[in-house]
């Protein structure tokens, strides 16, 4: 890339620090919503990259409650040597700006009516024209849309790329874990900072890449005109059996090998009829990678072992032919709540699903699909799930109580009176612990009334995190009358377990 375009991503790279000094117009909503902060943060980069280049748009729209931005009829033009490269965007839709209080995230990017001259490239511009068939490398439309879990690091990704006339390109990933990872970031950075026994300090870069596990993947690139314009280039070898079997460089029978027959298949059959080529990685369980470990692309191909052919990817899920046949409702109702292997369909999801509430994992289904239409139907469901300790129970939990009234929330909560578990009354330990227990909703379900009981037992022996977890819910609910009325009767219950179960002589002796 020429120093043009190097200093055009180094300006908007300062302009996040430079940001705050451009002058953003009025806006109805909070200047805190992420759309006005990412709108912002390109009016900084534009004001910056001028220094450089002529850049000129015809608007900026932003709607900042549903965290969108489009941006309109962009140009860029260089100045002076630099005067022929020039960029025109026709528009750039951003959606699913989020920066804060999203535990799932989906950011989509929207491109069309891309073009990027070639003589923005240097030396490399006469090629790229073989290659485009003209003075710019055009694209129709560029779309990145990006599926984030913060907690967990999974992210899902798809790309599409469309340059008429010349090929179009689609390609997806599913990591369950990904990272950027640099395993000498610390040790370079001391280095560098410690001068050798001439004095002088030696500065090396550290080696930076990805780690993470990867669940599924597919590359999918179709001739639109590129190859008619590239066949005539090539010498009449290039295309021979010969010249592709010479590409089988692995040892036969090793997991590249096989990898690399199946490339050479599929590029047979591309040259006979160009069209289409995919590369697919679909494997039984997640691969753990790390690319700082790899010396080369053949690294990646030994252990992702794609599959290539000349079809459209396979879908990257079990597909249900006809769901009335299905004879899972478990299987059919999760896959109806997720629209996975078969279209999302909420209402006959909950009707397969609610019989088995009880089951962890589909009191998280239940509590996600009613969420929106019935808080407090939906928070019975996460309190189920929270108590059997399914992954994300906890959290899908706390999101829905959040937005729950008081009466709701209690009501479906054990009552006070319900019989604590055995032995909670064994020790002031065993009391805290199983007080706590109920307010986390770990191992049991949630109950702050019965955590309020336990802990006021457990508190009357001079426990401090008891204390400390009855001043917790007394700074939650304050003075509202239904937890007072609830409060008060965990506390009649609290005072009757103590003299009839004898309490202050057993905690005294320390005897269950």
């Amino acid at each position: 890339m020429r120093p043009l375009a190097r200093r055009l991503a180094a300006g908007a790279a300062l302009s996040l620090a430079l940001a705050g000094t451009a002058h953003a117009e009025p806006a109805p909503t909070s200047v805190f919503f992420p759309a006005n902060i990412a709108a912002g943060l390109v009016r900084g980069a534009i004001s910056y990259a001028r220094m450089v280049a002529d850049i000129r748009y015809d608007g900026l729209e932003i709607d900042a409650q549903r965290g969108g931005l489009v941006l309109r009829d962009l140009h860029v033009a260089g100045l002076g040597r630099h005067k022929n490269c020039r960029v025109a965007l026709g528009r750039l839709q951003v959606s699913g700006l989020s920066l804060w209080n999203q535990a799932e995230s989906r950011l989509r990017l929207d491109a069309a009516d891309l073009s990027i001259a070639n003589n923005c490239f240097g030396p490399n511009a006469a090629m790229i024209g073989v290659v485009t068939g003209g003075a710019s490398i055009p694209l129709a439309a560029l779309s990145v849309d990006l599926r984030q879990a913060s907690g967990s690091g999974a992210l899902s990704a798809d790309i599409q790329a469309i340059s008429p006339g010349i090929a179009r390109i689609e390609a997806s990933a599913d990591f369950d874990y990904v990272s950027l990872f640099s395993p000498d970031f610390f040790e370079k950075i001391t280095a560098a900072s410690q001068p050798d026994e001439t004095g002088a300090v030696t500065e090396e870069t550290p080696q930076i890449g990805l780690r993470g596990t990867l669940r599924a993947a597919h590359l999918s690139a179709e001739n639109l005109g590129v190859w008619e314009r590239l066949k005539p280039l090539l010498p009449p070898e290039a295309s021979s059996p010969e010249a592709l079997q010479a590409l089988l460089t692995a040892e036969p029978g090793s997991a590249l090998h096989q990898s690399q027959q199946g490339l050479v298949r599929a590029l047979r059959a591309f040259m006979a009829e160009p069209g289409l080529v995919t590369a697919e990685v679909r494997p039984a369980e997640p691969v753990a990678f790390d690319t700082t470990l790899w010396a080369g692309p053949e690294d990646a191909a030994a252990l992702f072992r794609p599959q290539f052919s000349n079809g459209l990817p396979t879908p990257p899920v079990a597909l249900i032919a006809d769901p009335a046949t299905h004879q899972d409702n478990r299987a059919l109702g999760l896959a109806l709540a997720e629209g996975r292997g078969v279209p999302q369909n909420s209402r006959r999801a909950v009707e397969l699903l609610t019989p088995m509430r009880e089951d962890a994992e589909v009191a998280l289904a239940l509590a996600r699909l009613t969420a929106g239409t019935d808080p407090a139907l939906a928070y019975g469901h996460a309190l189920r799930a929270a108590a059997q300790g399914v992954t994300g129970g906890a959290a899908m939990l706390e999101r829905i109580e959040a937005g729950v009234a008081t009466a709701d929330l209690l009501a479906a909560q054990e009552a006070a009176e319900t019989a604590p578990p055995e032995g909670s009354f064994a020790s002031t330990l065993a009391l805290r612990d199983t007080a706590l227990a109920h307010e986390r909703g770990e191992g049991v379900m949630r109950s702050y009334v019965l955590a309020w009981r336990l802990a006021a037992l457990a508190a009357a022996a001079g426990d401090g995190p008891a204390q400390a977890l009855m001043a917790r819910l007394e700074a939650r609910f304050g003075a509202d009358p239904i937890w007072l009325r609830a409060r008060d009767r965990a506390e009649e219950l609290a005072l009757e377990d103590w003299t009839r179960r004898k309490l202050a002589q057993r905690l005294a002796e320390g005897r269950p």
